[in-house]
């Protein structure tokens, strides 16, 4: 008896890892983030997003970025503010370099972080053109937050008040779901959350001086 308990266990065990632990072998096992920053830099500074696995003391591991960017000859001119460029989505060392003013902590799911890059490709081939007024990097930005299924706030403002400002409209307290805001500039360890605000941007593992 005591042996076909154990065969049906085995069975069992066999059984889920089989048919349920497709999303554990495509992602490494742990909790996923989306971070929406606003660092300095420019005339106005600029919005991006971090992603990736945070480890036990709250931290990104290996982050990936991806800002959206003006291209093309005008990019370094004047004109950039007057007329619509062609765009390009990736990481320009500054959002490395620099230590974000402000940024948004989203936890999301496993299966969710499966499709982020993915999505992020799509929406830069969506949005050919970069332009001041009309589609900058906070409405990147809040396009990425529309496909998360949250509240995005008017995209023509700056970079720190538009992180501010998702914040608001999205930060969660009903039962079982806390929200809270960090801050300093020192701090190596993150409180887990699934939802926070960093007041100042706790610097990257790999970013000089973090």
């Amino acid at each position: 008896m005591k042996a076909r308990a154990r065969s049906a266990i085995a069975a069992t065990l066999a059984a889920a890892a089989l048919f349920g632990g497709s999303v554990a072998a495509a992602q490494p096992p742990g909790r996923y983030v989306v971070e929406f920053r606003a660092r300095p830099g420019g005339v106005f500074g600029h919005t991006y997003v971090a992603y990736g696995r945070i480890d036990h003391r709250g931290r990104l591991v290996h982050p990936r970025y991806a800002g959206f960017y003006p291209g093309g000859l005008l990019s370094d001119t004047p004109l950039l503010a007057l007329l619509a460029t062609p765009s390009r989505v990736s990481v320009e060392p500054r959002d490395r370099m620099l230590r974000s003013d402000l940024v948004y902590r989203r936890e999301i799911g496993a299966r969710t972080y499966a499709r982020f890059a993915s999505e992020i490709r799509t929406l830069g081939r969506e949005r050919p053109l970069w332009h001041l007024t009309f589609y900058n990097c906070n409405s990147f930005a809040g396009d990425v937050a529309q496909w998360l299924g949250m509240q995005v706030p008017p995209a023509l403002q700056m970079p720190r008040d538009f992180v501010r400002a998702l914040y608001v409209l999205n930060r969660r307290s009903r039962r079982g779901e806390v929200y809270a805001a960090a801050t300093g500039t020192a701090a190596r360890t993150v409180a887990p959350a699934p939802d926070m605000l960093f007041l100042r941007a706790i610097a990257d593992p790999r970013r000089p001086g973090g």
